[in-house]
């Protein structure tokens, strides 16, 4: 009998969660990419790093979306070729000429990257769905030297202005998103040392985004367990220029923490409880990818907030799914079924990042 492959389980979920959020099929898109850097066998010691994750974004709710990491049978040139190949495709067959020739010039430089040989990780592939189809496609470049001067000029800006404001900061990632009538690009760095969330406050007064700092920090340190300074390279910030002014995101690897906070899903529905709406959404979200006979759907790597200055924080989770861990399944079988209730503290990468709405490619 043949052992079944990440690949092969990653479809069979992403099938049941579209089906269960009701959003078209992403298979029809992305099958081909899943099958060809998610062939490991499930119960390989390299699975782990061929890895299909989740996200959940207050602001599209209702949407299928999920990042794709290559395993290491692929090499960082191989990951930036067909994460590249992905997303072309993509927005090729859905959004149009306009878009792909956008998407064409933007990945110009990733691309030429890959053949200098400096990457070790490569790249990742993001998209996704809603009832109509494919809403957003993103590939997430390791960063390279030849990067810093391809990005266009307000995000180029807005890099100088992180890195003059903020210590500790160190050039990441760099990510190309189009959705239907827009794209836009993005730089995520590592934050390197300890990161008070009071020194978010004059970076985000250079950006425009001062009056969201307070928001921001309760919405960061109450799930966190009332932790206002987050340890050495355990996140990570973003930064997007949008219509409405810079959007800037931070990361928490909730497995880099040294004591995360056990009931993380609680403290996250006492936050939101002013936005009913949210909890359900998050409570349909966790139930769709929680597989029959599994006690959860598996563990929450990272948490999110983002602000733009027409909005104010909101919260976003990464998921490392129960059924594509070898060691979950095991545990899972024959468990009784509670949806909504994820085992805790697994790692999850924020190498790559998940994806996120509102694009801006015109």
């Amino acid at each position: 009998m043949p052992r079944e492959t990440v690949a092969t389980a990653a479809k069979r979920l992403l099938l049941q969660a579209s089906r269960s959020l009701g959003t078209a099929d992403p298979l029809a898109d992305v099958s081909g990419f899943v099958d060809e850097t998610l062939a490991v066998p499930l119960d390989d010691p390299s699975a782990s790093q061929a890895k299909m994750e989740p996200s959940f974004s207050e602001t599209t709710p209702e949407n299928l979306a999920f990042m794709v990491s290559p395993g290491s049978r692929l090499s960082p040139a191989d990951r930036i070729e067909t994460a590249t190949h992905a997303l072309t495709t993509v927005v090729g067959n859905r959004f149009g000429r306009d878009a792909a020739r956008w998407v064409s010039s933007r990945v110009e430089a990733p691309t030429a990257q890959a053949n200098t040989r400096s990457a070790s990780w490569g790249a990742s592939f993001a998209s996704g769905f809603d009832r109509n189809g494919v809403s957003e496609a993103a590939v997430h470049y390791e960063w390279g030297p030849l990067l810093m001067d391809s990005l266009p000029a307000p995000l180029y800006r807005i890099a100088r202005v992180a890195l003059e404001t903020l210590p500790g900061l160190r050039p990441a990632v760099s990510s190309v998103r189009c959705g239907r009538s827009a794209g836009s690009q993005q730089i995520t760095f590592d934050i390197e040392t300890a990161l008070p969330l009071a020194a978010l406050q004059p970076l985000m007064d250079r950006l425009g985004l001062g009056h969201r700092h307070p928001g921001l920090m309760s919405a960061l340190a109450f799930p966190l367990g009332a932790r206002f300074v987050l340890p050495p390279d355990t996140a990570t910030l973003t930064l997007r220029p949008t219509r409405a002014g810079v959007e800037l995101r931070i990361d928490v690897d909730l497995d880099a923490l040294p004591d995360p906070p056990a009931q993380l899903l609680g403290l996250i529905r006492v936050q939101t409880m002013e936005r009913p709406t949210t909890e359900r959404a998050l409570n349909r979200w966790l139930m769709a990818f929680t597989p029959d006979g599994y006690p959860g759907p598996g563990s929450i790597s990272v948490l999110s907030v983002w602000v733009r200055p027409d909005l104010p924080a909101r919260l976003a989770l990464y998921l490392h799914p129960a059924a594509l861990d070898a060691t979950m399944r095991q545990r899972g079988a024959g468990a009784p079924n509670r949806p909504g209730t994820p085992t805790q503290n697994v790692s999850g990468s924020v190498a790559s990042q998940a994806l996120w709405s509102s694009s801006a490619w015109a």
